[in-house]
C-alpha cells in the first residue's frame, strides 16, 4: 500500500514538473497550470487521506462484567443427530455468589425465519444453576431433522461485585 502511495506521490511531481516545463515551452495559459496542479493535488492528498483512514482501526472495547471472568458455548452435531452444546462460566473467586444458564434452541425456517424447537423442557428452555463460581455443563438433544439451529443461552451471573452480568451467547450449528 506505501509503494502505491509512493508511485502516486512521485507521479504527481513528475506530472506538476512536465506541467511547467509545458507551460515554459508551450506558453499554456497560467489558469490551466493551476487547475492541473490542484487536480493533481487534491489526488495526493485524497490517496495519501485513504492511505491513513484505512490503516488506523478501532480496537473495540473489552466487555468488563461485574462478578464474571469469562462466559462461552461451544456447540456440535454428532453423526447421531444429537446437539451436543459445552457451557462454561468462570466467575470471580469470592465475589460470584450464582451463575444461571437459559438456553434455547431455533431452527433456520425457509432461510430467514428463526423457529424455536421442542427439546424436551418446559416452555422449550432449559434452565441450569449452581452456586459455585464456575459452571460447567452440557446439554444434549435430539434434532428433529437435518437444517441449520442456532443455540441461544443467557447467562445471569450474580455476586458482590455489583449487579447481576446478562451474558446472551449465539452459537450455530449446522447438522
Amino acid at each position: 500500500m506505501n509503494m502505491c502511495v509512493l508511485y502516486l506521490y512521485c507521479s504527481c511531481v513528475i506530472r506538476i514538473k512536465d506541467s511547467v516545463s509545458l507551460i515554459i515551452l508551450k506558453g499554456e495559459s497560467e489558469m490551466i497550470s493551476m487547475k492541473k496542479r490542484g487536480v493533481c493535488l487534491v489526488l495526493l492528498l485524497c490517496t495519501l487521506l485513504v492511505t491513513i483512514v484505512g490503516h488506523t482501526r478501532r480496537a473495540k472495547a473489552a466487555t468488563t462484567y461485574n462478578n464474571t471472568s469469562s462466559a462461552s458455548i461451544s456447540s456440535y452435531v454428532d453423526s447421531n443427530g444429537k446437539l451436543h452444546s459445552l457451557l462454561i462460566v468462570t466467575g470471580i473467586k469470592g465475589i460470584t455468589t450464582l451463575i444461571e444458564a437459559d438456553l434455547y434452541v431455533e431452527k433456520r425456517i425457509l432461510g430467514i425465519f428463526w423457529k424455536k424447537i421442542d427439546i424436551g423442557y418446559p416452555n422449550n428452555i432449559w434452565h441450569d444453576s449452581t452456586t459455585s463460581f464456575h459452571f460447567y455443563n452440557e446439554f444434549i438433544t435430539q434434532l428433529p431433522s437435518t437444517g441449520t439451529y442456532r443455540v441461544k443461552v443467557t447467562y445471569t451471573v450474580s455476586g458482590s461485585g455489583g449487579s447481576a452480568d446478562i451474558i446472551p451467547i449465539t452459537d450455530n450449528v449446522t447438522y
